[in-house]
């Protein structure tokens, strides 16, 4: 309710929702009326939302585009090596266009890399695959693509809902339960929102796979359990737990490991690495702030490509 009533406030208009708010016939109408409920619906746990989303990050790329009418050239392009699955766009705040391209599965995905990216040689960096790209001008004759099967599965999907607009349609709700209801349609993270997240989960996991063992980076708290609004931001937790399978004591060949020597925390010296590896090899990420004394170590950032506030920390389960 914050972004309400800090609108109410700047607006004068505090008064007027007062009076919605007092006792009166009409406003206890919430006590009578309820909404009438869904079909039966089969239950998801947790834990399988969270396999779901994963999977559709590891076949997904971000790419960095002119703007929306860049669609057709850019469906028409990757669509030659792979099965699309569905586009979305969005804006930063930066007034940056970018589309999120979900394939039909990882083998998928996997084939437009091979085929179809590349690096830039004209530039002093260390080259780095990642799942965030941009879309450059064709060399030479402009190709010519045919009419795409599907349309943008949503437009401009991460702006931001005008208050005004929603102060009117809450002045035009019948019941307080109404208004509780508008708001949080209204402001919720969509799915475009929450996909987003597991490509940063997922460009973060890209870095580091190579450096621990079963490595995995979730998102955690309102990103992923309901509560979450949209600009909310992004809490994460990188994780190396050993399966059952890695550390069977039947077998023989064990690989040495590399223990921290010294006076501070092994979390503490990880979460620099982490700082340092962010600061360097994630594309996107700025703005790093390093706290590393607190009972939880963590990394803050920003990802510039997706407008979130990101914070990691390692290992706390």
């Amino acid at each position: 309710m914050s972004v309400i009533f800090q609108t109410l406030v700047n607006k004068g208009k505090i008064n007027l929702f007062r009076n919605l708010l007092k006792p009166s016939q009409s406003s206890f109408k919430c006590l009578l009326v309820r909404k009438s409920s869904d079909g039966a619906k089969k239950f998801v746990s947790f834990d399988e939302v969270v396999a779901q989303r994963r999977a559709e990050a590891r076949r997904s790329i971000v790419v960095q585009v002119n703007s929306e009418a860049s669609f057709n050239e850019l469906y028409g392009y990757c669509s030659k090596y792979a099965s699309i699955a569905g586009v979305h766009h969005y804006k930063n705040t930066g007034g940056e266009h970018f589309m999120l391209i979900e394939f039909s599965s990882e083998d998928n995905l996997k084939e437009v890399i091979k085929s179809c990216s590349t690096h830039q040689k004209d530039l002093d960096v260390m080259a780095l695959n990642s799942p965030f790209l941009w879309f450059r001008a064709a060399p030479g004759k402009k190709e010519v693509f045919t009419t795409p099967s599907m349309t943008l599965s949503s437009m401009d999907g991460c702006s931001m809902v005008d208050e005004d607009e929603l102060f009117q349609q809450l002045l035009q709700c019948d019941t307080v339960s109404d208004q509780i209801q508008l708001l949080y349609d209204r402001t919720k993270l969509n799915d475009l929102g929450v996909r987003l997240r597991y490509m940063v989960a997922r460009q973060v996991e890209c870095v580091f796979e190579s450096l621990y063992a079963n490595i995995a980076v979730r998102p955690f708290g309102s990103s992923v359990n309901g509560f979450g609004k949209m600009g909310c931001d992004l809490d994460l937790v990188l994780t190396n737990t050993l399966t059952e399978d890695m550390s069977s004591a039947h077998r023989r060949l064990v690989f040495q490991d590399k223990r921290c020597e010294g006076g501070r925390s092994p979390w503490q010296r990880h979460m620099e690495s982490v700082a340092e590896l962010l600061e360097l090899r994630v594309p996107g990420a700025a703005r790093l702030q390093r706290i590393l004394h607190a009972r939880v170590p963590i990394v803050k950032f920003a990802h510039d490509y997706t407008d979130l506030d990101c914070d990691l920390c390692y290992n706390n389960m």
